[in-house]
């Protein structure tokens, strides 16, 4: 018999969470299988809630799971999932339905995912669940891009941030925002005509500037590694979308940002 509870207490570690997500995203439309230590320094960085998430549990097995990050009166779905074997049978709406009555009653007042474009089930489920799309997301991977770097310096992650608000014009998703990603070893520059990039290893977190130009010229001077990925652009960015495809570069996936206002009941 399937029973659903908060991870918190539920008596498995992250180990079995860990488990039971190999196996839900085996088949997924993403290759999606981090090692151990991956896992649990995605989960850490995220924000993950052992209180906020649930998993349903057949015996002595996780079969399923929703795994959520709280910041302040927010929640975020960091990832969910279950296993093949025991698809069909509602799991994945139980463990929806918990999740969001839990935040209910802690007096969360949004509740956000994403979800990839394609994957028809979730985006239902989710839909059903009460979840409406807030914005479409691109995903890309570009090439060493090569114009003049000099306009950029190295700089400190405070002044980097700043400046990526001052320039930004829409606010990076909950994996990609300040508060996740400022316990992170990350690079950051700053460009002499304003604008900044913050990455770690190829991975760009956020960036924003002034004019295009000065948004190549940072995308040049990150790319020190080789290729770039660039995760939850927000599609609405006319000037970074129509930059990244003149650099060549891929869109590999497109994502629906989803947002659940929920009612204070606490």
């Amino acid at each position: 018999m399937t029973r659903i509870a908060s991870f918190a207490g539920s008596g498995f570690d992250v180990d079995a969470l860990h488990c039971a997500m190999l196996d839900a995203f085996s088949d997924y439309i993403v290759p999606l299988q981090p090692d151990a230590d991956t896992f649990r320094a995605a989960l850490s960085s995220r924000g993950f809630d052992p209180e906020a998430s649930f998993v349903a549990i057949d015996g002595e097995e996780v079969i399923g799971f929703w795994n959520v990050a709280t910041r302040n009166t927010e929640r975020y779905l960091i990832g969910s999932g279950t296993r093949i074997g025991h698809r069909g049978r509602g799991v994945a709406a139980g463990l929806g339905m918990a999740a969001i009555r839990a935040a209910e009653t802690a007096g969360t007042e949004r509740f956000w995912l994403e979800v990839i474009e394609g994957n028809a089930a979730a985006e239902g489920l989710y839909r059903k669940l009460g979840f409406e799309m807030t914005r479409k997301l691109d995903c890309y991977r570009l090439d060493h891009p090569s114009p003049e770097r000099s306009s950029c310096k190295p700089s400190d992650f405070a002044t980097v941030a700043h400046a990526i608000q001052s320039h930004g014009t829409w606010e990076p998703t909950w994996q990609n925002a300040t508060e996740t990603i400022s316990g992170v070893d990350l690079t950051c520059f700053l460009h002499e005509k304003g604008g900044a990039i913050i990455g770690a290893g190829g991975l760009v977190h956020q960036i924003a500037a002034s004019e295009a130009s000065a948004l190549e010229d940072l995308l040049a001077v990150a790319a020190t590694v080789g290729s770039l990925t660039l995760v939850n652009v927000d599609s609405g960015d006319s000037t970074l979308c129509s930059l990244l495809k003149e650099l060549g570069a891929h869109r590999f996936i497109v994502q629906s940002e989803m947002c659940l206002s929920l009612p204070n009941v606490s």
